[in-house]
Parts: structure tokens; sequence; C-alpha cells
């Protein structure tokens, strides 16, 4: 596996990672109700996929998981969650640049070779 697609994984697993710890302070501070929390926390698991199948080299999910992140983009720009919790916004912010990195390093030419092997 080339450097860069790991360096993408790694970041991956970071945005995850803050999006749980986001999840249960918004949920110890009464932002999220019990079903929302749980959403939330089924729809990180969801996205733990991405992470273990890059890894396998799926270029499918390379595509998927960057039309997913384009989209999401494109709605916060469009003010789709202007509603959410005040830390919601804040990670959102954070791991924008994370999650544009993960992109390029999954597009990069090394990585791309990689995925067409």
């Amino acid at each position: 596996m080339p450097s860069g697609v790991n360096q993408a994984i790694i970041a991956i697993w970071v945005t995850i990672g803050l999006s749980v710890i986001s999840a249960l302070i918004n949920r110890l501070l009464g932002e999220l109700s019990v079903e929302k929390f749980i959403i939330y926390i089924l729809l990180c698991a969801l996205f733990c996929i991405f992470p273990y199948k890059l890894a396998k080299g799926s270029n499918p999910t390379r595509w998927i998981y960057t039309i997913l992140i384009v989209s999401s983009i494109l709605l916060m720009l469009g003010g789709v969650g202007t509603d959410m919790p005040k830390l919601d916004m804040i990670v959102s912010i954070v791991v924008l640049p994370i999650e544009v990195f993960a992109i390029f390093r999954l597009f990069q030419s090394e990585a791309s070779s990689w995925f067409y092997k």
C-alpha cells in the first residue's frame, strides 16, 4: 500500500474518531436525544467500512467516499445543518481540511496506480 493511501486512511480514522467524540459530548450535554445519538453512532460505524475497504484497494470505495465527502461539503456551504449543535459545526470545520487531505492523497498518481492494480 502506498504511503499516501495509508495517510488517507489514518486521516479518515481521525475524522471518524472526532465525530464519535463530538457525539458523545453532545449526548452528555443534552444536545442530542438518545435516538439521534444512536443514529449518529450507527452512521459513524457505517463510515468505518471506508478505511477498511480502502486498505483492501477498493477503487469504488475511493470514489464513493469522495462523492459523499464532496456532497457533504456542498451541503454545508449551502446552509444545510445550520441547526446542528455548535460542537458539531466546529468539528465539521476542523475535519474539513483533513477530509480534503485524505481525498487528495487517495487520488495522487501513486495511489491511483495502486487502486487500478
